[in-house]
């Protein structure tokens, strides 16, 4: 949506098949575990995953979609884009279930007006300690996205015991697009005054949960302050280390990322009430808003998700920065923290906080724009992306991916990733079949391989693939010159690469290639200290 959130149209169903065939005929499409069959794949955009309790893998996206998968690799879809919106899989009469939501924004008004939805980027969680009112406690919290501009949106959320719904509206938690004047933005002739009972900050300042009332910096003159406030979307619930303190990361460009304390047996918002500036992490804290994590100034930054892994100590926080489109240059970066508060910072030690400006300089970028020699179809526009580490410690990384084939269409795709020997989370050169990392031969090793350097540009160029060949003697001969060793970790095979200047740490991968059906390739995935990642996978 021009610079801001994501206002797609849904794709077309039959243009979609046709796609999808022309995808799959066009070589890409590898089996799983050996068989020369395709993986059944969905299309599901921002795809935030959760295991359920019944041992299941779900997805949850924009639009009402979603898909369920008992081995992450075969999807079978809950539904497509505003499937049944009378009979909603998720929400049943969606305009009736979520009108509170819709007041504000998110149906028939501004860029969803003429009786549209724009119902975005949900996130599921099970809650053990949300109190049902009637002697029991738990239950599974969809957190979803209601948008009619780029800046009017609001955050709202719903409980089921059932993990496939249907979900049963419980309140609003976070407001923005608002004003002083009451002006209307965009395509819209709604009342945007601040203190509108469309939303509840009178209350909360009545009720004096915001102490000093409305802030000023919420406001440029009159009118909305989208530098300093955040786009209300793109919300993700997590627990803190200690599995006691519920959080909930959101935004979408405008003032950035923001992170607030949830009430765990309720699911409304902890706001903090006054300003301040949080003691660990230095970041400036608002009282409606919450804590400040990255970006503002309206620099690209969407999607966030924080994921905390307790074998590395840290919270891994992931955003997408550019545009949606297959040419906006979408991109996902990661910086990590050992507080849920931050400071959040990259491979470089550059802080998240500090990204409202040159943004492409801040954050490790996992995966840009590339093709595969030998190959009909490139891949573009990875990200909006969703992080999860399985019982068995198994990490995984879930995105929604578009191609060079002149649409929109995408897929969702999920890739393994392994801690390298700094702590920071690799990901897989192709998307995962269940194989399981090892340890190799050295024969298995040395070689020439297809090399990709992702970069840290946000831009719809195609990168170009080089070759590189691993020496028996630790050189790097090739189209690029350096220096390797393998190093034996206790469950997979460590590699160091320094390469013009660069040191990269990560992992050697044996995994099914998407290139040749049932084919197995050695492949090696890095990020570097200069927040860059390299691929490269064995000719």
């Amino acid at each position: 949506m021009g610079s801001g959130k994501k206002q797609i149209k849904a794709v077309k169903y039959g243009a979609a098949v046709l796609v999808m065939v022309l995808f799959i005929s066009g070589g890409i499409a590898l089996a799983a575990g050996g068989a020369n069959e395709p993986p059944k794949r969905v299309s599901v955009h921002d795809p935030s995953i959760i295991k359920a309790k019944n041992g299941e893998y779900y997805i949850f996206g924009s639009h009402l979609a979603g898909a369920k998968s008992k081995d992450l690799v075969d999807w079978k879809s809950l539904g497509k884009d505003y499937d049944n919106v009378t009979d909603n899989w998720l929400f049943g009469n969606v305009k009736e279930n979520l009108a509170e939501s819709f007041r504000w924004a998110g149906y028939d008004d501004g860029d969803c007006a003429g009786g549209k939805y724009a119902v975005w980027a949900p996130d599921v969680i099970w809650n053990p300690y949300y109190n049902n009112g009637n002697g029991t406690k738990g239950a599974y919290m969809i957190y979803y996205s209601a948008s009619s501009t780029w800046r009017r949106s609001c955050i709202g959320y719903a409980i089921s015991q059932d993990i496939e719904g249907p979900y049963t509206y419980v309140g609003t938690v976070v407001y923005s697009g608002f004003t002083k004047n009451g002006k209307p933005d965009g395509n819209s002739q709604r009342n945007t005054r601040w203190d509108t009972d469309a939303i509840h900050l009178k209350k909360l300042i009545d009720s004096g949960r915001l102490k000093n009332g409305i802030s000023q910096k919420w406001f440029m003159g009159e009118e909305w302050n989208h530098n300093y406030c955040p786009n209300a979307i793109d919300p993700t619930l997590f627990f803190d280390a200690q599995g006691q303190r519920l959080y909930m990361v959101y935004g979408s460009w405008s003032g950035g990322i923001y992170l607030l304390e949830m009430d765990r047996e309720t699911g409304d918002a902890k706001y903090p009430g006054t300003d301040s500036v949080d003691k660990i992490s230095g970041n400036y804290v608002d009282r409606y808003f919450g804590i400040h994590l990255a970006g503002g100034n309206h620099q690209s930054g969407e999607g966030p998700y924080i994921v905390y892994d307790k074998e590395a100590g840290y919270y891994y926080l992931y955003e997408t920065y550019g545009a949606l489109t297959a040419n906006g240059g979408y991109n996902m970066r990661m910086f990590r923290s050992k507080e849920v508060t931050g400071p959040y910072l990259d491979a470089a030690g550059n802080r998240a906080a500090d990204s409202y400006r040159n943004n492409d300089q801040y954050g490790v970028k996992l995966i840009g724009n590339y093709k595969l020699a030998g190959t009909n179809t490139g891949y573009k526009a990875a990200g909006h992306n969703s992080a999860f580490i399985d019982e068995d410690g198994q990490h995984y990384l879930v995105y929604h991916q578009r191609f060079d084939q002149g649409t929109e269409y995408h897929e969702v795709r999920v890739h393994q990733q392994f801690l390298n020997q700094k702590g920071w989370p690799v990901t897989a050169v192709y998307e995962n079949r269940n194989e399981k990392a090892g340890h190799y031969p050295d024969s298995d090793i040395t070689g020439t391989y297809e090399f990709m350097n992702h970069g840290l540009d946000t831009s719809p160029g195609m990168i170009s693939p080089e070759s590189i060949t691993l020496l028996a003697n630790g050189k790097i001969g090739g189209d690029r010159e350096g220096t390797w060793k393998k190093i034996k970790g206790d469950r997979y095979d460590y590699i160091t690469i320094n390469m013009e200047g660069t040191e990269y740490h990560g992992v050697f991968f044996k995994q099914h290639n998407e290139k040749t059906a049932a084919e197995q390739v050695m492949t090696f995935t890095a990020v570097g200290d200069n927040n860059t990642c390299i691929w490269g996978s064995r000719e």
